[in-house]
């Protein structure tokens, strides 16, 4: 008997393939102008040629274009959209727009910042606006819809108290603050067809003191499925709850699971369960449970658009689990669009795609120093073209400094970036030589063509007198299993390595004193991890000083400049340095001017220390140029 998740579910005339969704991601992938181009197709066809049974993509209806999610404004985007459809279409799955809400008052020289905001006239226009949408969604081909009122966007702002204040027949009680969304229902389902797929998503808990509670949601589903909706999407979260919305390793997986349920237990039509579900084995659970009829996995399947069809067997290679960074998917301005740390394809489907090699080039020998993160996608990737580089590792087990960092609080699933790299050398049958240096004398016995330097990188030691003194240590030390004495520990650097040691060493009991040059801690953290870390140090009491140079150690003091002015800490039984990374690029020069016709490639923190998603994706691209 086929496990429910894998059985068909009918929403209005739409009948979907299995119950996983591909749900929707302002992901930067459309062009300036909002069009839908080969980039976007070919990500979308990444995710149906995987199995998915229903994507969801968001569409603009109203104001200014741009690249964070295509248009659907005028009828000169309908033919992009028509692509999109055949595309999911091919490979056996459904295509709905989330009709996203955008800045409806773009261009008109007005601004609407609340509910209060809009006149009557204006939420008629906006109704309209939706509706008209909808119906280019038909003309498109575009299987069904999903109007997007949660997240605090302007659709679930009127079905909030915390921020609708109108005292008409949009604002006060559950069904006057529901008004909007079953009117939009409303008018898609008249404009559309009673039969035209329509799924409602909605925050079951705001997140944030004052917000909306699971409670009230529950209400206001009933509200939108007399209205005509034929799923309710059950999400969380407002930009004062962001961490919730995409939530990152420091959420327990399926955290918002039980609202779900408990909006299936008031409705009758289909409910979808999203939120940190990541593995096709949760997902099945949910459903089995009758917790959801549906289930939306994003992240999930950014990480790895093969989820379903490597859990059914169709598909042997491993699964590249998402282990909630945060960094790519949450960070996109920083990359310009969304990427991810665990699959460096995203988005580069078009460019990224491992062109097999030759039967010439079958004998070239590549030598990988280094099983990081850097050196073991470098060596996936090469073996996915045809090579069969052998990777050389000093120490008793892959990973780097990866592994160090799974140690701390809350970054268990680091684990998996390594996990998944190494299983797939495996079975690609490519070596990986434990205990073993790379020195000249190695790199003249195997005299390799190509030879590929991921060495890491070091713990930085400060030029501070004292630093060289007894119960000193590094935060590579701590993490590596360094026994420290007594109980009141300073740490010197507040930056994410400093603060994950601050974090350990607290779930130790250690009473741990930070002392930062800088006028904050742990700034290049991505601001939903952050949120959290930083709620978890204060809980834990950590102590932090900003702007404060440390001038000397004399255990138990060390002298600080605080804003120009010198002063004595004291009671100090240890130190630990997080002053940041130096580079281990030993060989390079060397190697260079010893056999200069050899290849050599610097990658990861060998070349610049900085996040593992750098260090992957920069070994990728190498990968795919030689």
């Amino acid at each position: 008997m086929a496990e429910k998740l894998f059985t068909p579910i009918t929403l209005g005339n739409a009948t979907i393939k299995n119950r996983v969704i591909f749900p929707s991601m302002c992901v930067i992938y459309a062009n300036e102008e909002g069009y839908i181009d080969d980039v976007f197709l070919t990500y979308v066809k990444e995710r149906a040629r995987g199995g998915i049974g229903l994507i969801i993509i968001p569409g603009s209806p109203h104001g200014k274009p741009g690249p964070t999610r295509p248009a659907l404004s005028d009828d000169k985007y309908i033919p992009g959209w028509k692509k999109l459809a055949e595309v999911a279409h091919q490979h056996g799955g459904k295509l709905f727009c989330q009709i996203h809400p955008a800045a409806m008052q773009a261009g008109h020289g007005y601004e609407i910042d609340m509910p209060s905001d809009y006149s009557l006239e204006g939420i008629k226009t906006l109704v309209a606006s939706y509706a008209t949408c909808a119906e280019r969604c038909v003309k498109a081909g575009v299987d069904g819809v999903e109007i997007h009122g949660a997240h605090a966007h302007e659709v679930a702002q009127f079905m909030s108290s915390y921020y609708n204040t109108r005292t008409d027949e949009y604002g006060g009680n559950v069904e006057n603050r529901s008004r909007f969304s079953q009117e939009i229902i409303k008018a898609i389902k008249e404009a559309c067809g009673k039969d035209y797929p329509l799924i409602f998503r909605v925050s079951g808990s705001e997140k944030v003191k004052g917000g909306r509670e699971i409670g009230e949601t529950v209400e206001i589903a009933k509200y939108l499925e007399a209205a005509g909706a034929d799923a309710i999407h059950v999400s969380c979260g407002m930009p004062e709850s962001s961490g919730y919305v995409a939530a990152p390793m420091d959420v327990d997986d399926c955290f918002n699971v039980a609202d779900a349920a408990a909006v299936k237990a008031a409705v009758s039509v289909p409910v979808i369960a999203v939120n940190r579900i990541v593995d096709i084995a949760q997902a099945v659970e949910i459903v089995e449970n009758g917790q959801a009829d549906m289930v939306a996995m994003a992240r999930g399947h950014l990480a790895d658009p093969d989820l379903i069809s490597k859990y059914l067997g169709l598909n042997d290679h491993p699964v590249r689990r998402c282990v909630g960074c945060n960094q790519g998917c949450r960070d996109a301005a920083l990359y310009k669009k969304i990427c991810c740390m665990q699959n460096p394809r995203l988005g580069n489907e078009t460019k990224l795609n491992y062109e097999k090699i030759g039967d010439n080039r079958k004998s070239e020998k590549i030598m990988i120093a280094g099983a990081g993160p850097a050196g073991l996608e470098a060596a996936c990737d090469l073996a996915e073209r045809g090579f069969r580089p052998v990777v050389y590792e000093r120490c008793a087990a892959p990973g780097g400094l990866i592994r160090l960092a799974a140690k701390t609080p809350f970054k268990g699933n680091m684990n998996s970036l390594i996990d998944y790299r190494v299983n797939a050398l495996k079975k690609s049958n490519v070596e990986i030589r434990y205990g073993t240096e790379v020195d000249l004398a190695l790199i003249e016995k195997e005299n390799p063509d190509t030879l590929i330097l991921a060495t890491g990188s070091s713990p930085v030691v400060p030029q501070i007198p004292g630093c060289d003194s007894k119960n000193v240590f590094t935060g590579d030390d701590i993490i590596q299993g360094a026994e420290i004495p007594g109980k009141r520990v300073a740490l010197l650097g507040g930056g994410l390595i400093g603060c994950e040691v601050s974090e350990y060493l607290a779930e130790q009991g250690k009473q741990v004193v930070i002392l930062e040059t800088m006028d904050n801690i742990a700034k290049d953290l991505n601001a939903n991890r952050r949120s959290f870390m930083l709620d978890r140090m204060s809980e834990m009491g950590i102590e932090v000083h900003l702007l404060t140079k440390v001038l000397a150690i004399r255990l138990p003091d060390i002298d600080v400049s605080v804003k120009g002015y010198r002063q004595t800490l004291g009671g100090f039984d240890a130190v630990v340095i997080a002053a940041g990374r130096n580079s281990v690029n030993v060989l390079e020069q060397a190697v260079k001017s010893r056999f200069p016709r050899m290849n050599v490639q610097v990658i990861g923190d060998a070349a610049k220390p900085g996040f593992a998603l750098e260090a992957i994706h920069q070994a990728a691209k190498l990968a795919a140029s030689l």
